[in-house]
């Protein structure tokens, strides 16, 4: 059973701007990548944002809308519900009593009537969605299946960043070849995957790997960034040498100088895409926006096909990898 990223939708910021911390009074502003026109949003906002993201995927898919009660829609995200706690804090309303993912995934259960799995595992949530969404299709459970990672800004996540000193000042953003520090962002993707290919881009999915980096809680480790690589190559029967493009995780902090060596080292003659420069960190929405934006990029160009690695790694070590195998 093949499985293959069939259709993608992605909103994201069209530009860097700004967003200002208020740790210990101290106003300080900070490059981020706005992607939506409200400062916070609220559930109700969000879920509007839903709406229009999974709308353009399954037109882009040229599936009907009537399908979803038979297609699981597998959600990531860190965000939860804490920017809407922050919109009605700033409102005067009272707070929700439950505070989880699990409530949006609630939500959407009844809102589409199918069912709903939410995935928090840090800054490689949908990712994980990812990965689960093609073990549900590999098993023959589903034939369809569709992905959600989003992200919207709160000040608890900005001022934690902005606490252990992680976030950039600089107005340029070049993780991986100029690491400076993190730039974040929000914004929303909707990834649907299916048995069937796409046929104005067959772009498989293979190799699949999953990875704990147990050595440190929020810096990546070299040995377990290689055992990924190597291991994910290894399901996918590839060597280095047929790698054509590696999506990189590069987010401009302590990290990068290590994933930059193995890179250097393993694909020296492969083409490096960093979708961090155009997004910013997205956190839990990185794998589904990254794969959505990765994926229209290749509809784009009219001669591209090759084999693409995409790995994601998180707070917490709980990392994955995969390779695009796309022809034309």
């Amino acid at each position: 059973m093949n499985i293959y990223l069939n259709a993608a939708s992605a909103k994201f910021a069209d530009n860097l701007g700004q967003r200002t911390s208020n740790m210990l009074g101290q106003p300080l502003r900070f490059p981020y990548f706005n992607a939506f026109e409200e400062p916070l949003l609220s559930l109700e906002q969000l879920y509007a944002y839903f709406d229009v993201e999974i709308d353009r995927t399954l037109q882009q898919a040229g599936w009907d809308k009537s399908e979803l009660k038979h297609i699981p829609i597998l959600l990531g995200s860190t965000a939860y519900v804490i920017s809407d706690c922050e919109a009605r804090l700033a409102h005067n309303l009272p707070l929700p009593k439950e505070h989880s993912l699990a409530v949006i995934a609630d939500d959407l259960r009844a809102r589409y009537q199918t069912e709903v799995f939410s995935f928090a595992t840090s800054c490689t949530s949908s990712a994980q969605a990812m990965g689960y969404a093609y073990k549900m299709l590999k098993s023959g459970m589903y034939e369809k299946a569709l992905v959600i990672g989003f992200e919207m800004f709160n000040r608890l996540t900005f001022e934690h960043f902005q606490a252990m000193n992680l976030l950039s000042q600089e107005t340029q953003y070049s993780p991986l070849t100029n690491p400076t520090g993190i730039v974040l962002g929000e914004g929303i993707g909707c990834v649907a995957l299916s048995t069937q290919p796409n046929p104005q881009l067959p772009c498989e999915i293979v190799g699949v790997t999953l990875l704990t980096d147990n050595e440190n809680l929020t810096n990546s480790s070299e040995s377990a960034l290689r055992n990924l690589i190597n291991a994910c190559l290894n399901n996918a029967n590839f060597m280095p040498a047929d790698i054509d493009g590696v999506k990189v995780h590069g987010v401009g902090g302590n990290s990068d100088e290590m994933e930059l060596r193995v890179l250097q080292e393993i694909f020296p003659h492969a083409q490096w895409l960093s979708i961090k420069t155009q997004t910013g960190h997205t956190l839990g929405a990185s794998g589904a926006l990254e794969s959505a934006i990765l994926f229209n990029q290749l509809k784009s160009e009219p001669q591209k096909c090759g084999r693409f690695l995409n790995y994601f790694l998180g707070f917490g070590g709980s990392n994955i990898a995969w390779v695009l195998k796309v022809n034309k």
